[in-house]
């Protein structure tokens, strides 16, 4: 448990990840997911979630605090940690809905991963793509989906899978691509279009490359006072959602 939660090679090889918090793992539970097992602390006998596992028949285990303080990455460890059959889906099943899809190219902060996996969920996101960045088996980008990682459909693509070939194959099912810049682009509300739009963010202090731009159907920026550089890529991930989905009502 404490090498899934601090190891991502370890969590692709078992391809479990980690889950920390009772709600959270309630969560999994109702959203379908496989649960491997969950520990408590042996203190925590009449917690509610013990019940909930024990009605589903999902295996846990109780142990001494000091231990299970040991297991979590939280500093004020919550009272219990679970392992979860990783649940991402093949590159075609996540295209075969059709719809508005968010793809992170590079983002590499595990907060802004999940707050956009939220976002994505918020404003009705077919799904999300991750190419290159974050693990998002991370438990910190878990915590900070606050349960949509859960129930949002999603893709990990290596980064070693060219762009060239990613918008190839995105392109045989009709997508268009959106990219995000900080200026000289058009405001989200303006990208009034019900075809199958793919959303483009890019890495934080970054952005995207200008091989990403070129090869994007259109450039959206959100506008901002002169004062502000830029955008947290989450914030600027949640405007533009929420732009494209206004123009769309």
């Amino acid at each position: 448990m404490r090498r899934l939660a601090r190891d991502a090679e370890v969590r692709e090889s078992e391809e479990l990840f980690v889950v920390e918090g009772p709600r959270l793992v309630e969560e999994a539970i109702g959203a379908g997911l496989e649960i491997d097992e969950v520990i408590l602390p042996e203190d925590e006998l009449d917690h509610d979630l013990i019940t909930v596992l024990s009605q589903e028949k999902i295996q846990f285990h109780l142990v001494d605090r000091k231990i299970f303080s040991g297991l979590t990455t939280l500093r004020n460890p919550q009272a219990a940690i679970a392992s979860v059959h990783q649940h991402g889906i093949e590159l075609s099943g996540l295209v075969e809905k059709k719809g508005l899809l968010l793809v992170l190219s590079g983002v590499s902060d595990p907060g802004n991963c999940g707050n956009l996996i939220r976002t994505a969920e918020a404003f009705g996101a077919s799904g999300v793509l991750f190419h290159g960045g974050v693990d998002p088996y991370n438990p910190k980008v878990v915590r900070s989906s606050a349960g949509s990682f859960f129930r949002t459909r999603f893709t990990v693509i290596d980064e070693k899978f060219s762009t060239e070939k990613l918008f190839e194959e995105l392109k045989k099912s009709e997508y268009r691509f959106v990219a995000t810049s900080p200026s000289g682009g058009i405001a989200p509300e303006d990208v009034a279009d019900n075809s199958q739009i793919a959303v483009i963010l890019g890495n934080e202090p970054r952005g995207l490359p200008k091989e990403i731009e070129v090869l994007c159907d259109e450039i959206v920026t959100v506008p901002i006072e002169n004062t502000v550089e830029s955008l947290n890529v989450a914030t600027a991930g949640a405007v533009v959602l929420y732009g494209i989905k206004r123009s769309r009502i």
